[in-house]
């Protein structure tokens, strides 16, 4: 079929086809362009997010190795340095103006025995700005956690908290 003959057969479409086969045309029209510019791209796209997905589903699947470097591992506290950590905490509340009234402690062996972790609990007293740095300087220390912590203000216009904080201190038994 020559370019003359195509031609030809597109100027006799409309006729042959009035307005609704026009419309039909423009439509397929739209909807293949629709196709091209559109859904193969997004079908492409899932297409590579699939392969990544199973890609790392086989990696999750394999087993970690578990390697322990003990020179990796921090190291703890000794356990004759707790009177050293109380004396710590006392220095660091006097220095950051941090009220201490009272403290529990609670210690119980962990790890069949090898460490040794020391619960307190205690309420204080303090504005925002001095317990903050308190607890900052308190986190730094080695061993340390603080469990829990909670503030309370008795009345709005009140510049101290009550706090009352949960910490734990850990460390090894040789």
């Amino acid at each position: 079929m020559t370019k003359a003959q195509v031609i030809w057969y597109l100027r006799l479409i409309p006729r042959y086809s009035g307005i609704l086969g026009i419309a039909g045309l423009a439509l397929l029209g739209f909807a293949l362009m629709l196709y091209t510019q559109d859904f193969k791209p997004y079908q492409q796209d899932l297409t590579e997010r699939e392969a990544v997905l199973e890609r790392k589903s086989q990696q999750l699947r394999v087993p970690a190795l578990m390697t322990v470097d003990s020179d990796a591992l921090p190291k703890l506290n000794r356990h004759d340095t707790f009177t050293f950590f109380l004396r710590r905490l006392n220095e660091l509340a006097a220095k950051n103006k941090v009220v201490i009234t009272q403290v529990d402690y609670k210690t119980q062996p962990e790890a069949d025995g090898k460490l040794q972790r020391y619960s307190m609990q205690f309420p204080a007293n303090a504005n925002y700005l001095e317990l903050r740095r308190f607890l900052l300087e308190l986190q730094a220390s080695p061993g340390v956690r603080i469990e829990s912590l909670n503030l309370q203000r008795q009345q709005i216009s009140d510049d101290k908290l009550a706090i009352q904080i949960q910490l734990s201190y850990l460390t090894e038994v040789h």
